[in-house]
């Protein structure tokens, strides 16, 4: 098939613009498939919104620039749940993003058009965002690698915002040497020391969040296998299990609403109703509320950060389940929010560099993903080790 009849299905792609390298560079040969929240100068930017339907910027988003100035090539704006407030990708002006595994499926969201993008071959390498999962939830249900950094190394300059403190550039591929050398190329020099770390000599693995849920059953071979190799350790980090959601939400909702004031008073008929639902109950979380839990936010960083005194990597169940049919979601948004971004937010919440590789299927033979998360700036050290236990234990290994 052909890059438009791919999207004509599948719906990766709000708008197709080819923006050709500035130079050769380190990403010389690469394709790049941009999520539509990031500004690309003369080309135009929705946030698969009606409210920024014919919106065209004057200027690019710093990663943009970035892709550009190395050797990269844009091939065009991926779909995204608008604003990239929701986690399933089911509210754009281009239609939902479809499960390149099963197009009657969400994608997961919100860069869920950047992950069908990559799956399908359509690019080399997907541009995302992540602020509670947006770039590890579609890349789990997709069956690639979605990786969120450390969050604050790569500027947002040029991003739509959803939540100014905890936005995080995400990077898509299916291969780890791409996703390492995008993340390279998209640093700025000063901080490019995260990625000067070797493979620890006796991998200590953490294990959190597996339960009784659909993903933890899933992946319940893979982590027989890694425990059988490894020293494996249970890690509790109780209050950021039972707070940590809560700590985020009321954070991220609160930006969120701040940012979008005068458009939801003067638009609100413009936005779809889960985008709108959310914006709306943030106008009630009060200064109290958004300042208790900016300082409950370093109580739980801290909490997190004990817990690396005893190992190096903590896995868990990317999202608690295989993506849900379409029809099943439409309307019903809140309703599949927890289990999709329950996991992932966590490690949102404190910053943590946190990435999910496909090891696991579900149901249907629907792909579920690891997730690996770090210590926050040791995101070199993270992504060897994942690239290790992606090599060590995917699907042709414990099959």
């Amino acid at each position: 098939m052909t890059l438009e009849e791919l999207n004509s299905k599948y719906n990766a792609f709000i708008t197709f613009h080819e923006i050709p390298p500035e130079k050769e560079g380190s990403l010389s040969g690469l394709t790049f498939g941009v999520k539509d929240i990031f500004l690309t100068k003369g080309v135009r930017t929705t946030a698969g919104s009606r409210v920024l339907k014919d919106y065209v910027p004057k200027e690019n988003a710093y990663v943009v620039d970035q892709i550009l100035k190395n050797g990269g090539k844009i091939i065009g704006k991926t779909n995204t749940h608008e604003f990239a407030l929701g986690a399933t990708n089911t509210s754009s002006i281009a239609g939902p993003a479809r499960n390149p595994h099963d197009p009657t499926r969400i994608s997961g969201g919100s860069s869920g058009g950047s992950a069908v993008a990559v799956a399908l071959d359509m690019v080399d390498v997907g541009i995302g965002s992540d602020t509670g999962g947006s770039t590890r939830i579609p890349a789990s249900l997709c069956g690639v690698i979605g990786f969120k950094p450390t969050t604050g190394l790569i500027p947002l300059d040029g991003v739509i915002p959803f939540s100014w403190s905890m936005d995080t550039v995400g990077i898509l591929s299916k291969a780890f040497d791409k996703i390492l050398l995008t993340f390279n190329s998209l640093l700025p020099y000063d901080k490019r020391k995260v990625l000067v770390s070797q493979m620890p000599s006796k991998l200590k693995i953490g294990v959190y969040l597996f339960g009784d849920d659909q993903g933890s059953s899933s992946l319940s071979r893979v982590l027989d296998k890694i425990s059988s190799e490894f020293e494996v350790k249970q890690v509790n980090l109780n209050m950021l299990t039972y707070f940590g959601g809560q700590v985020r939400q009321t954070i991220a909702v609160a930006e969120a609403s701040s940012y979008h004031k005068e458009w939801i008073n003067s638009y609100a008929g413009l936005y779809f109703d889960d985008t709108k639902n959310i914006l709306l109950s943030g106008f009630k979380i009060s200064a109290v509320d958004y300042v208790d839990a900016m300082r409950a936010r370093r109580a739980l960083l801290e909490e997190y950060l004990r817990a690396f005194r005893d190992v190096d990597v903590i896995i868990s169940p990317t999202t608690k389940i295989v993506a849900p049919k379409i029809d099943e979601v439409k309307g019903r948004e809140s309703q599949f929010r927890y289990q999709l971004i329950s996991n992932t937010e966590l490690f949102s919440v404190v910053g943590a560099p946190s990435i999910s590789i496909p090891l696991g299927s579900g149901p249907e033979g629907l792909p579920l993903g690891l997730m690996v998360s770090g210590e926050p700036f040791e995101d070199g050290k993270l992504l060897r080790i994942a690239s290790f236990l992606n090599e060590q234990f995917g699907s042709k290994q414990v099959s």
